[in-house]
């Protein structure tokens, strides 16, 4: 039911469709408990590989549960626990509702490569590299993952491959055109010692047949307005209302600075991330620790070593 090598061990959240489950008939007719080990196996197999899937062993699927060798249990609610779940002829366990959504997220993970490597290629040209060709979506899927292409929905696949002239969100430049240091760097590689005079005022005039070109100077972005502008973008593509969207951004900014939070926008961008509120407060957690563990020297490190200590004995940080 799901592309053989679908894997989404990097994606930390999945769907759940509340009105699906509450009203089927697991709800309805099975036990509570039993109903709690199938959610926790649906869990399970999200991370799974393939991805939506799960060994049709007991002694794992009872690990799986969280009950560790309790067998007993194991089978009393097992009906409950694997309703739905299909036999295949790999020899695993498939939930429909679970590979739907498996399928939806591989296939979201192998479009935003198709788009980063669409963009490597127009990059490439930019820079004056060889010209090489870009792929549709279902051209590049069937050369580097041709096992997922039964399992994909290949409409729409030519628009990313098309030339995106509109400012990108996250880096507020168009990716597709020469940007400013580009066009800067051109220039600086034509001058010499006479052009240099020349643009400091001194009033020589550079050799005949000497091209000299110098970039329009270019205002330097405000990072806390491209901060709310991708950000924004971002979030009320998730469903979320501006207003809230903005009120979660301001948070983001005091506490980690616009710079940090662009980047993980920027990382949520490029993984697809599905909840990307829950996504981007990973990053900057797990960012925030990754300072902490480097001080820069003997005091920083017993600084450091304090704080921590300080940490770990006081009480929780209040995270989710």
């Amino acid at each position: 039911m799901v592309a053989p090598e679908a894997d989404l061990q990097d994606f930390p959240f999945m769907p759940l469709h509340v009105a699906r489950l509450r009203d089927s008939d697991l709800a309805a007719e099975g036990d509570p408990e039993g109903c709690w080990y199938a959610v926790l196996l649906w869990a399970a197999a999200w991370h799974q590989l393939p991805a939506g899937s799960l060994p049709d062993n007991d002694a794992v699927l009872t690990k799986l549960c969280g009950l560790g060798r309790d067998t007993r249990t194991w089978r009393k609610h097992r009906t409950d626990a694997l309703r739905g779940f299909v036999a295949c002829a790999d020899g695993r366990l498939y939930h429909p509702v679970v590979a739907e959504q498996a399928n939806a997220a591989w296939e979201s993970k192998l479009r935003q490569r198709h788009r980063t490597e669409c963009a490597r290629i127009k990059q490439r040209a930019v820079r004056g590299g060889p010209a090489e060709a870009k792929r549709t979506f279902a051209e590049w899927v069937a050369d580097e993952h041709p096992s997922s292409v039964p399992y994909l929905s290949l409409s729409g696949d030519d628009a990313v491959t098309r030339d995106n002239t509109s400012v990108s969100p996250v880096t507020g430049e168009n990716v597709t055109g020469d940007n400013a240091s580009k066009r800067q760097g051109q220039g600086e590689g034509q001058r010499d010692s006479s052009s240099e005079a020349d643009a400091s005022g001194a009033g020589a005039s550079p050799p005949a047949g000497n091209v000299v070109r110098f970039a329009a100077a270019q205002p330097m972005p405000d990072p806390v307005k491209v901060m709310f502008d991708s950000g924004i973008a971002l979030l009320t593509a998730a469903a979320m209302p501006e207003a809230k969207a903005r009120q979660v951004l301001g948070k983001w900014r005091q506490a980690h600075g616009p710079e940090t939070v662009i980047a993980a926008l920027g990382t949520a961008q490029r993984e697809g991330a599905i909840d990307p509120v829950s996504f981007i407060e990973g990053v900057l957690r797990n960012g925030q620790r990754h300072r902490h563990d480097r001080p820069s020297g003997p005091v920083e490190a017993r600084r450091q070593s304090r704080m921590q200590r300080g940490v770990e004995s006081g009480p929780g940080d209040g995270g989710l």
